[in-house]
């Protein structure tokens, strides 16, 4: 054991020894020298956040004009039939819009990304089952205070704005297996391999607070309306600060599916419970034709109920939230990164960049489209 002691502080007095002539030889660099070496540093860190951006922007615009294409096509099939197929019905547009999204869209960002060279892997700390837990809360909560804040800037838009009504009539009318598939499975596991791992394994070497910041800004703009944007900026920047620090994707994927299920699916079928609706995953129409009966009144009580405590539970973890962020607030630290970014100089490296401007030009194009 005292070998092994003294072979560990003999490596630790040879880094420190290390790190000091390295800073005795920038010292002694003339200030001339220090100052291109640092311009040039400056424009490789734009140059990585503007190729991200342009990355964003690529799977924005070919996810729109990938689900105009469809729309073309089904809607000419669909009068070709005299609308016998109903490929555009609601669960038809669900349809459209992941097959463009993570089918389409995906794979071109993913190879565009190959281009682009990671420059940093996360920590890699164990958080374990209670972290877990913690950030699940915390995500709750953040998700009913986002929502609040989407649906109050909402009641501000004008009668025909197709945002917050439209996604809610979509839910609301989709077949609940295709809701299933596409929010709680394919929409975590597409989103959290783009904006936390494939990004962020970009951008982590420039700074954890950059990473994190830059990846709950796209993730939030990506979803191209105000009654969406709050929540998934706040929840972007949980699971982002997660996966730099845990490495484990699989945490974030897991969190959104839980988050997605309960809030787009569960609340979904919920509602249309208490609108008498006994169709849901067709449990209740098999009972009905076993027994006999009529369960209507019976599911509207049961969804009612479910609903209240619903809601009871989402205050609850607003409460936690902001309590378990109190308690561990002295324990949210981000690392500076090899490169980390020259005070007074962040902003403009990171956001005032082409990539980033265009990307956030057209995610606003799309705002005001849904507004």
């Amino acid at each position: 054991m005292d070998l092994y002691r003294r072979i560990d502080e003999t490596m630790e007095k040879n880094r420190a020894a290390l790190e000091h002539a390295q800073q005795n030889q920038w010292e002694q660099k003339p200030v001339w020298e220090k100052e291109r070496q640092e311009r040039e540093m400056e424009k490789r860190q734009r140059a990585q956040f503007s190729n991200i951006g342009l990355v964003g922007t690529a799977f924005m615009l070919v996810n729109l004009v990938a689900q105009i294409g469809m729309v073309v096509c089904m809607g000419f099939i669909d009068g070709r039939t005299a609308g016998a197929l109903h490929l555009l019905s609601n669960t038809g547009l669900m349809f459209i819009s992941a097959v463009s999204m993570y089918l389409i869209a995906f794979p071109i960002a993913l190879a565009l990304l190959q281009a682009i060279p990671k420059c940093k892997e996360p920590s890699g700390e164990s958080w374990g089952a209670e972290g877990f837990l913690v950030v699940l809360v915390i995500s709750m909560g953040i998700g009913l205070v986002g929502n609040l804040l989407g649906q109050a800037v909402e009641l501000f838009k004008p009668a025909s704005g197709l945002s917050g009504e439209n996604l809610e009539g979509l839910l609301m009318s989709s077949n609940v297996w295709v809701n299933l598939l596409c929010t709680a499975v394919l929409a975590p596991v597409v989103e959290e391999l783009l904006f936390r791992k494939l990004l962020m394994d970009r951008l982590l070497g420039y700074g954890e607070w950059a990473a994190v910041l830059v990846s709950g800004f796209m993730f939030g703009m990506a979803h191209g309306n105000f009654g969406q944007f709050f929540y998934a900026f706040g929840l972007g920047l949980v699971w982002a600060y997660m996966y730099a620090k845990t490495g484990r994707v699989s945490f974030t994927i897991v969190l959104h599916m839980i988050f997605n299920l309960m809030g787009g699916v569960m609340v979904t079928e919920l509602l249309k419970g208490l609108d008498g609706d006994t169709g849901g995953f067709g449990i209740i129409p098999f009972l009905e034709r076993i027994c006999s009966v009529d369960l209507s009144q019976v599911v509207i009580v049961v969804s009612g109920m479910a609903l209240l405590g619903y809601i009871l539970l989402m205050v609850g973890c607003v409460i936690g939230g902001i309590t378990l962020l109190i308690v561990f607030r002295r324990k949210i630290k981000f690392l500076p990164g090899i490169w980390p970014i020259k005070k007074g100089r962040r902003f403009r490296t990171v956001f005032f960049n082409p990539g980033m401007i265009i990307y956030f030009l057209v995610c606003v194009m799309l705002f005001v489209l849904s507004w």
